[in-house]
């Protein structure tokens, strides 16, 4: 399920997602960007034994330059660090901002 809305706070480095049945969560960009679904983000997690790994992280200074739509299946965020390969669907992202991952 695709959320209703998503608000740019790009002072608080975050996103609001608005679900259709009245959820709503915020998510730092930091937090976005670490748990990357990409295969190449995936890997370095799964060598390094760590569900998200702490000097993996990327600076506070990452910001969401962009939100690209992927169909009806999810969202595509490019980065300002320049990371753009990651999906993230619907159901995987609504599972981690709601804090479930």
């Amino acid at each position: 399920m695709a959320p209703e809305s998503i608000v740019d706070h790009r002072l608080r480095g975050a996103l609001e997602f608005r679900w259709t049945d009245g959820a709503q969560h915020v998510v730092s960009y930091q937090s976005l960007r670490a748990n990357c679904p990409c295969a190449g983000c995936k890997s370095w997690r799964a060598a390094s034994g760590n569900s998200i790994a702490s000097e993996r992280l990327p600076n506070e200074g990452v910001e969401v330059r962009d939100i690209q739509p992927v169909g009806t299946y999810g969202v595509q965020f490019v980065f300002s660090d320049g990371h753009d390969r990651g999906i993230f669907p619907w159901v995987f992202l609504r599972s981690l901002v709601a804090g479930v991952l």
